[in-house]
C-alpha cells in the first residue's frame, strides 16, 4: 500500500471516529478521537511525502532495509530491469584473492623473469541516489622467491632430544635451553636454512576516489569516472647468506684454545618506497543477462620517498673440542649484529592500474567475479643492495588473476 493510500484510509477512519464521538461522548471514545486527530496531522505530512516533495534524505548508514541479500532473482526479473535500475545504489563491498606475478630487480641476472605471489584486495564504497559516490580500495600483495639449500650442522642431531630424554626447560612454554642446541622444530636433525633472495617484495596500496555514474549508453553500457588520491608502499628485500666451518678461538679462554664450529653470515638490505599522489580513471560495465562485464583504468602520478637499510648478522656456533662428532653438544652460541647503513632518495613515479572482470549474479545482491589485474609502476622504485649503487628509478610490474565476491555492487 502506498503512502498516499494509507493517508486517505486514516482520514476515513478519523471521520468515522468523529461521528461515533458525537453519538457517544464517553472518555474512552474521546481519547480515541484525540489519538486519531494526531495521526491525521501526521498523515497529512505523509501524504505530502508521497507526492515526492518532502522526502527525507536517504540514510547512508542503511545498507538495505530488508537485508534480503540472498533473495533469488530470475531471468525474467533481470529482463524487466533497465541498466539504470540494475546498477545498485547505497553501500557496496567486495573481497578478492590475488594471484599476481612480479618482475625481478635489475641487479638479478634473470631480471626478465616474473615470480608468483599472493594477496588480497578489499573494495568498499557508497553510491548516492543522485549518482554521486565514494570508493575505497585496499591491496596487500607479497612475493617470496629465493634459492638455497638446507645445510646440515656439524653435529647433525641432538641425541638426547632424539632419544626422548628430558631436557632442561625454561619459561614461558618449556623451550629447550639452549635453543640453539635443539633439533630444528618439526625435524629430528639440525640444519641451517641458507637462502639467497631472487625476488622478495611486499606491496600495499590504499586509494580513495570520488566517483560519478553517467547515464547509460545506447546499448546499456555505463561509465563511472573517478578522481582520487593514492598511497602505495613497495618494500624490496635483498639477502645473501654464507655458511663456513673451521676452528675458532674459545671466547672464554683465549686464542690459544681453538674450538670447532660453524659461522652463518646473513647480509640483508631492505629498500622501502613510499609513494603518495593522485590518480584519475574510470570504470565501465555492462549487463548481459546474469553476467556483468567491467573494465577499470587508473592512471597515477606519485612522489616516491625512498630509504634503504643494509645490515649484517652473524651466528657462531662452537662445540666441545677441535673435532666435532654428530652428537656433540653446543659449547657456545654467539650472535652479533653489525651497525646498519642507511641511504635515502626522492624520485617521481607514475604508472597505471588496469582491471577487467566478469561477474555472475547469484542473488539479489551477491555476485561472484573473476578477472585480471595489471599494476605497472613505470619508474621511481628502489630495489637491490645499498652498497651496489643499484638504480633507485626501477620498474615494478605486477600482473595476474583475481577471484572474489561482491555485495550490492
Amino acid at each position: 500500500m502506498s503512502v498516499r493510500k494509507l493517508a486517505l484510509a486514516a482520514l476515513c477512519r478519523v471521520n468515522s471516529l468523529r461521528q461515533s464521538l458525537a453519538e457517544n461522548r464517553t472518555p474512552i471514545v474521546r481519547g480515541i478521537a484525540i489519538t486519531a486527530g494526531l495521526f491525521l496531522a501526521s498523515g497529512d505530512n505523509l501524504a505530502q511525502a508521497g507526492g515526492g516533495h518532502q522526502l527525507p534524505p536517504h540514510d547512508p548508514l542503511m545498507l538495505d532495509a530488508d537485508y534480503q541479500w540472498f533473495e533469488p532473482i530470475t531471468a525474467a526479473d533481470l529482463a524487466d530491469l533497465k541498466p539504470k535500475k540494475r546498477a545498485n545504489t547505497g553501500w557496496y563491498g567486495g573481497v578478492d584473492r590475488l594471484n599476481l606475478w612480479l618482475t625481478r630487480p635489475e641487479n638479478e641476472q634473470s631480471d626478465w623473469l616474473l615470480d608468483r605471489g599472493t594477496g588480497y584486495r578489499l573494495d568498499l564504497g557508497y553510491m548516492l541516489d543522485n549518482d554521486h559516490g565514494w570508493a575505497m580500495s585496499y591491496m596487500d600483495f607479497s612475493v617470496n622467491a629465493s634459492e638455497g639449500y638446507d645445510r646440515e650442522r656439524l653435529n647433525r642431531y641432538n641425541l638426547g632430544a632424539l632419544e626422548g630424554e628430558p631436557e632442561v626447560v625454561g619459561p614461558p612454554f618449556g623451550e629447550v635451553v639452549p635453543v640453539s642446541d635443539d633439533n630444528n622444530f618439526g625435524f629430528n636433525n639440525r640444519f641451517v636454512q641458507v637462502r639467497n633472495s631472487e625476488n622478495i617484495a611486499d606491496f600495499r596500496s590504499l586509494e580513495l576516489n570520488k566517483t560519478w555514474r553517467l547515464e547509460p549508453y545506447h546499448y546499456g553500457g555505463m561509465l563511472e569516472p573517478l578522481v582520487g588520491v593514492r598511497y602505495m608502499r613497495f618494500i624490496d628485500t635483498y639477502q645473501r647468506m654464507n655458511y663456513t666451518t673451521g676452528l675458532f678461538p674459545n671466547p672464554t679462554t683465549g686464542i690459544d684454545d681453538l674450538l670447532g664450529g660453524e659461522l652463518v653470515t646473513t647480509e640483508q638490505s631492505q629498500a622501502t618506497n613510499d609513494l603518495v599522489g593522485g590518480q584519475v580513471g574510470f570504470r565501465y560495465f555492462k549487463f548481459v543477462d546474469r553476467f556483468r562485464y567491467s573494465a577499470e583504468l587508473r592512471v597515477f602520478a606519485l612522489g616516491s620517498y625512498q630509504s634503504n637499510r643494509q645490515q649484517t648478522f652473524e651466528e657462531l656456533t662452537l662445540y666441545d673440542g677441535d673435532t666435532v662428532d654428530p652428537g656433540d653438544e653446543v659449547q657456545h652460541f654467539i650472535s652479533e649484529t653489525n651497525r646498519p647503513l642507511y641511504g635515502k632518495n626522492n624520485d617521481f613515479a607514475w604508472g597505471f592500474d588496469i582491471r577487467s572482470e566478469l561477474s555472475y549474479t547469484l542473488s539479489r545482491m551477491i555476485e561472484l567475479r573473476s578477472g585480471i589485474q595489471v599494476i605497472d609502476i613505470e619508474q621511481g622504485i628502489w630495489r637491490g643492495r645499498l652498497v651496489d649503487n643499484t638504480s633507485s628509478n626501477q620498474r615494478a610490474l605486477m600482473a595476474g588473476l583475481t577471484f572474489g565476491v561482491t555485495l550490492n555492487r
